[in-house]
């Protein structure tokens, strides 16, 4: 409705103000509303429009762009984990609050990022179907087809000469958002598997990212080693992006069945990790089977999910799978702490919180091979195949 470029833009602004307003914080309820809220609608105004660029840009190579793209993430897990700690740590001026402005200053960036995203021009195929789209309207329609800010309206005024142009009644900006969400989208099956899926694997999957640095304080890591488990995590998300991205475009490969890989072996990486011990090469290990393999679940699921609803839905699609995406997150890293609490005198707090998450990854995984069987018939009865390849 607004572009990818201006919501890019919004989006890094919101999310810097979050960080910056959360230099003066003075209880954990003050952090919900700046880093939770704030921070978090920021960031998913920037992450979605990221996506959706990169799919609209590339029609070869995708997954392979897409996984490029998107390691930026992984350069900064790998990056800032030890810059941040380092501003932290330094006996000087800097502090907790100091990095903070740091990182709202960082996030500032996103605004020179989103002007980068220069709006495709129209192919003659989309404008000749845009013009059919606005005679029907104008033809089948009680309703004014003309409204201020109406893309349509070049089309559609020229057309006619004699009729009263006027405006339609306003509708208020979250209205607006309201109407934009197709929610018809859960009527395809397989799309609400999907969804399922990632509800499913988002419940876990920041439980690593989270929780890596206080697993290893439970398990007695040496506190100067604990920075490399997140730096490898960061460096081998990079990989994973790119190498399965790639991967996710050679058309001897199955991307959907390279999606359930990427999730049951990020499962099984989350189950096994309360058991590494003391020692910090085991934990990198696990942090690193992890990092590459979610890595990969990432670059690869606007891909699959263009598979499934086509181009033309992907931007509501991943709206609404972000939307679900979103609410797992909320639910369950906090759940996971809550837990970490409440076995806190046992050996081993995080054993059965990561065996439970991590177990949902797992399934998550799983339940997408009934994917081909609901796809292979639409409501219509009629038959369709699967396309789960590179095209």
């Amino acid at each position: 409705m607004y572009g990818c470029r201006l919501v890019a833009i919004i989006g890094a602004c919101v999310a810097s103000l979050g960080f910056f307003l959360s230099r003066w914080w003075a209880n954990i309820w003050f952090y919900y509303i700046t880093i939770g809220i704030i921070e978090g609608v920021g960031f998913a105004l920037m992450y979605l429009p990221a996506i959706v660029s990169v799919n609209l840009y590339f029609e070869k190579k995708s997954a392979f762009s897409l996984g490029i793209a998107i390691s930026g993430s992984g350069v900064g897990t790998f990056v800032l984990s030890y810059v941040m700690d380092a501003v932290v740590n330094i006996q000087s001026w800097l502090s907790y609050p100091s990095a903070l402005l740091i990182e709202a200053a960082i996030l500032l960036f996103g605004i020179l990022c989103g002007f980068l995203m220069t709006p495709l021009p129209q192919e003659p195929s989309e404008q000749r179907r845009l013009q059919r789209q606005a005679e029907k309207n104008v033809i089948s329609s009680n309703a004014p087809v003309t409204s201020e800010n109406n893309v349509a309206n070049e089309i559609v005024e020229p057309m006619l000469p004699n009729v009263s142009i006027q405006n339609s009644p306003s509708k208020s900006f979250f209205g607006q958002i309201i109407e934009q969400i197709d929610l018809n989208l859960l009527k395809n099956t397989a799309f609400t598997l999907f969804t399922v899926s990632n509800f499913l694997a988002s419940l876990g999957f920041n439980v690593i990212y989270n929780f890596a640095d206080d697993l290893a304080n439970d398990s007695k890591v040496i506190k100067g080693h604990r920075t490399y488990i997140v730096m490898s995590i960061g460096l081998s998300n990079i990989l994973g992006r790119v190498i399965i991205g790639y991967l996710g475009d050679r058309k001897w490969i199955n991307r959907l069945l390279l999606f359930i890989i990427t999730l049951i072996i990020s499962g099984i990486a989350t189950i096994i990790a309360p058991l590494c011990g003391s020692s910090v090469i085991t934990h990198i290990g696990y942090a690193s089977l992890f990092g590459f393999f979610s890595g990969g679940y990432v670059a690869l699921t606007s891909i699959v999910l263009v598979d499934i609803v086509g181009k033309n839905k992907l931007s509501d699609a991943f709206g609404v799978l972000l939307l679900f995406i979103g609410i797992a997150t909320a639910i369950g890293t906090p759940i996971v702490g809550a837990m970490r609490d409440a076995f806190s005198d046992f050996t081993r707090p995080f054993l059965w919180p990561y065996l439970i998450f991590g177990s949902c990854t797992v399934l998550s995984g799983v339940i997408l091979f009934a994917i081909p069987f609901l796809q292979r018939k639409k409501p219509n009865g009629h038959q369709t195949e699967v396309n789960v390849e590179a095209s």
